[in-house]
């Protein structure tokens, strides 16, 4: 009735449809609108998406790198979307593998709508988001936008 390559399209179609879809949940746009005020008095460099695992056994901690270059003074604001759960934001001046890491920032409350960080200095900065286990029983992702803004 189809031929291969009416099946093949449709078959294409349907995995683009729903691999936007599940990009489409976090609505990174929209939360970079509505955060991008607190990036003032920096200018809005851009942002990054980072998917957050949720399990229902475990706790996860999702580690990314930040580099501050010499001559630039930044500033980055997280925003968070679908948590039911309490994300921890911790930011430290080594990786996770070492033991003998400095904490340099963390939210102690968890997140609510938005928090911002200043690094004082040029380097690496280890940004981990804790997760804890599902409170709902099930494994989904969330996300959180991280906004880079910066002053010469």
């Amino acid at each position: 009735m189809f031929s291969e390559r009416s099946r093949s399209v449709a078959f294409w179609g349907v995995l683009l449809f729903l691999s936007c879809q599940g990009f489409a949940q976090c609505k990174a746009r929209q939360i970079v609108k509505d955060c991008r005020p607190n990036i003032a008095p920096y200018r809005y460099d851009s942002y990054t998406l980072n998917k957050i695992p949720i399990d229902t056994n475990k706790s996860n901690v999702v580690e990314i790198e930040f580099t501050a270059f010499v001559g630039q003074q930044y500033k980055l604001v997280f925003a968070g979307y679908d948590f039911k759960e309490e994300l921890k934001l911790n930011i430290y001046d080594r990786n996770i593998r070492v033991k003998t890491r400095k904490k340099i920032f963390d939210t102690e409350n968890g997140i609510e709508n938005h928090w911002s960080f200043e690094p004082q200095k040029p380097g690496t900065y280890y940004i981990d988001y804790e997760m804890p286990k599902s409170l709902e029983g099930k494994a989904k992702t969330g996300c959180v936008v991280m906004l880079i803004g910066y002053k010469e």
